[in-house]
């Protein structure tokens, strides 16, 4: 004897946890097909948008259970009737191959032609599908899904106790799925969000360069390498994140901070930008100013956005302590500051400068190499180099 309810409370543990339909569908399935022992089982999920329900998880012996998403099941048709329009030909609510054939052959059923008919259409689909029992899952009034089992194995019969129990769970599945429908809407939602707002700041970088002729597309080539730099240096176990949710969020503020590197030039005067020869040492000191700057203009935005203003404000740092705006050094310089201070001054060489032609690539690689451990941190160096060498090859 099975221990049903220790499989319900099992399963009921984890689709709390599960905000993925299909990851949830296929759990339960699979929890179904080992615990009663099936041949194989699905389920029939209701796409709002395609106006069906669809094989969504087909699980079990290969050349027993159907391809998934090779069934589709309209509204029209007679188990989607069954269970939504209410028809009730036993006092339980799902539907048993076997029982509807026992019914079919009784001679009771030669005196209502309207119902044997159903019961044909019923047996034909069920049959069509392999099903030895379909359960449907209910969330309030809505038919969110059907639960199709295939025979047991060694040919045993279900018994209505074991009905019964995948009944409840049917049900919990339907407002599991309805859940994880909903997270995983507001999940959608957020990431258009996410995806607009950087569209907006990428817009925002393009209107801080409108100041300065010479650096048309830095910021965006300076978020590109940025972010190329940050992958490399995950590839070799630099960037030590607990889990995987912590890493994309560093890597989000990356990209912002790298977008946002020079937000504080909109407020430097022009003719210091766009000078055409060296900056005297009072020019310097206000140009300086710009990482400070443009922490005071995001500071409304400081608790969602702290290590990415904190990688503006230090972008100018040096590594070994001979940079602005507060001269740290070594590790006591921010990562994604560190990254973007790189990427910064890689673009800025091999870009035209008032004061200056664009340097060779090789000649600003060998620049990068020479400043390694000085200006610039180390492993970051070597995995700037190793992302350059990827693109090569």
């Amino acid at each position: 004897m099975i221990g049903y309810r220790k499989i319900l409370e099992q399963a009921a543990r984890q689709m709390i946890l599960i905000h993925d339909p299909d990851v949830l569908i296929r759990l339960i399935i699979k929890i179904v097909i080992k615990a009663i022992g099936l041949e194989h089982a699905g389920f029939l999920l209701y796409e709002e948008e395609k106006g069906y329900y669809t094989l969504t998880v087909s699980g079990g012996k290969s050349g027993t259970k159907l391809s998934e998403g090779f069934a589709r099941v309209r509204r029209e048709n007679p188990m989607v009737k069954y269970f939504s329009y209410g028809y009730r030909f036993w006092r339980d609510d799902f539907l048993i191959h076997s029982r509807i054939k026992r019914t079919l052959e009784s001679k009771k059923m030669l005196k209502d032609p309207l119902r044997r008919q159903l019961l044909k259409e019923l047996q034909y689909q069920m049959e069509l599908h392999k099903a030895e029992v379909c359960l449907p899952c209910f969330f309030r009034d809505k038919l969110v899904g059907i639960v199709i089992l295939g025979k047991k194995m060694k040919r045993k019969t279900f018994t209505f106790s074991e009905l019964g129990y995948l009944s409840i769970l049917a049900s919990d599945v339907a407002m599991a799925i309805e859940n994880a429908k909903l997270f995983q809407g507001i999940r959608i939602q957020l990431d258009k969000n996410r995806k607009l707002f950087l569209r907006m700041i990428e817009v925002l970088g393009g209107a801080i360069e409108a100041k300065d002729k010479y650096t048309s597309g830095h910021t965006s080539r300076v978020a590109v390498l940025s972010l190329k730099i940050f992958e490399e240096l995950c590839r070799r176990g630099i960037v030590k994140k607990k889990n995987y949710q912590e890493k994309l969020r560093m890597k989000e503020m990356l990209h912002i901070a790298a977008l946002l590197h020079d937000i504080g030039k909109i407020g430097i005067p022009e003719h210091i930008i766009n000078k055409q020869g060296p900056l005297t040492p009072e020019e310097r000191h206000i140009i300086e100013q710009h990482p400070v700057i443009g922490v005071n203009i995001l500071y409304p935005l400081r608790k969602e956005f702290k290590d990415a203003i904190l990688g503006i404000k230090h972008h100018h740092e040096r590594y070994d302590g001979r940079g602005y705006p507060e001269g740290r050094r070594g590790c006591h310089i921010p990562l994604i500051a560190a990254i973007i201070g790189l990427a910064d001054a890689y673009d800025a060489m091999t870009s035209d400068r008032p004061y200056r032609k664009a340097l060779a690539k090789e000649r600003a690689i060998g620049e990068i190499r020479k400043n390694k451990g000085t200006q610039f941190r180390p492993d970051i160096v070597e995995a700037f180099l190793n992302v350059l060498m990827r693109e090569e090859v």
